[in-house]
């Protein structure tokens, strides 16, 4: 039987004060549950100025390989990719056309996935491509149930997260031997920083890091913004070291608008900003010990053009970091996986207000999936 069979009563963490217990990262049934969240909920699949006119496509990779980004009159939607003969994947890459050919057989969509052609068929069989609207908040487009607008509607006074004139600069897709909500956890709270990231840790405001500079937070989110240290202090890191040396010739020696912006939109999508830099990330997962990572890096247009040795060196501080999430998850993962183990529901405080973020998100969950005992 699941440690997790016994409902009950969802209960606040403001009545508890703690974190989720270690069954919640390993129960295949709190996987379960979890999973039919995310399926349920919006998911980001990319940038409007991916396919800006009409007849404009994107073959996309990944956790949404085998579907197309589409424009057709003036409206975006997500489109199958496989044809609905023998399952061919038919686009790659991206461009602009007036239908979607299989290039096997020759069977015919239009933009909207309706089939138009069926060579040698005596009728059109109408085996249409499956496709969805997609939903917009600045930019990003979202598929699936609900709003993002509206989800996020209190960030509509944040000038700091408009991302017009970025730029696709790099897609990565991995897959881990971790709980998704591991990778989530770690963004989420600022606790860590001074430990785990040598670098980072000298290059943000440590006064923004106890306490935002700026934070919001709803229902199905959570934001903050820290500053950057100014004025730059001593590096922590080489790679962080020839960042700064870049960024302040770019800047011509003012101080950044921000550090970072963190965006965290319930449950499994992280949006973050950094000068000049925006990185989408979607968690996806696998089973309760794996999970599918896809992340789109977007520079701002001017700067990609006239200076690529500073994304060249920011890509290198990105990766640096988040290979250091990378190990804190794994640490994570790897104690409560032996607590598990051991049956153990150890379950520990929130520091107040380094971990505020990781708060509002195990609420979220907590609210979400009410059937568990936690």
């Amino acid at each position: 039987m699941s440690s997790l069979d016994t409902p009950s009563r969802p209960r606040s963490a403001a009545a508890g004060g703690l974190g989720l217990p270690p069954c919640w990262y390993l129960d295949p049934a709190v996987y379960e549950a979890e999973r039919e969240l995310i399926d349920a909920s919006p998911r980001f699949v990319g940038r409007s100025q991916m396919a800006p006119r009409d007849g404009d496509y994107v073959a996309l990779e990944g956790a949404n390989s085998g579907s197309l980004i589409v424009r057709h009159q003036g409206e975006v939607r997500l489109v199958s990719n496989v044809c609905r003969h023998r399952q061919a994947i038919m686009l790659h890459g991206r461009g602009n056309a007036k239908r979607i050919v299989c290039p096997i057989h020759n069977w015919a969509y239009g933009l909207d996935g309706r089939q138009c052609a069926a060579p040698h068929f005596p009728e059109n069989p109408c085996l249409n491509l499956p496709a969805v609207p997609l939903n917009e908040w600045r930019g990003l487009l979202f598929a699936g149930l609900g709003d993002p607008a509206a989800d996020l509607a209190a960030l509509d006074d944040w000038p700091e997260l408009n991302a017009d004139g970025y730029v696709l600069d790099r897609i990565d897709y991995e897959e881990h031997e971790l709980n998704w909500k591991s990778f989530m956890e770690v963004y989420l709270e600022d606790y860590h920083v001074s430990a785990v990231h040598p670098g980072f840790r000298t290059f943000v405001s440590p006064e923004d890091l106890r306490s935002p500079k700026r934070s919001a937070h709803g229902e199905r989110f959570y934001a903050e913004m820290v500053g950057a240290r100014w004025p730059l202090g001593s590096p922590g890191s080489p790679q962080f070291a020839e960042y700064q040396r870049l960024l302040l010739e770019v800047t011509g020696g003012m101080e950044p608008e921000y550090g970072a912006i963190w965006l965290s939109y319930f449950p499994s999508t992280l949006v973050e900003w950094y000068p000049f830099f925006n990185i989408i990330t979607c968690y996806t997962p696998l089973s309760a010990e794996r999970t599918a990572l896809s992340s789109q890096y977007y520079v701002r247009r001017d700067v990609r053009e006239s200076r690529p040795d500073l994304v060249e060196a920011c890509h290198a501080v990105l990766d640096e970091v988040t290979a250091e999430d990378h190990e804190a998850s794994v640490r994570l993962h790897a104690g409560r996986r032996a607590l598990w183990r051991q049956g153990e529901r150890r379950q520990g405080p929130y520091q107040d207000p380094m971990e505020q973020g990781l708060r509002h998100f195990h609420d979220f969950l907590r609210v979400a999936c009410p059937a568990f005992d936690y």
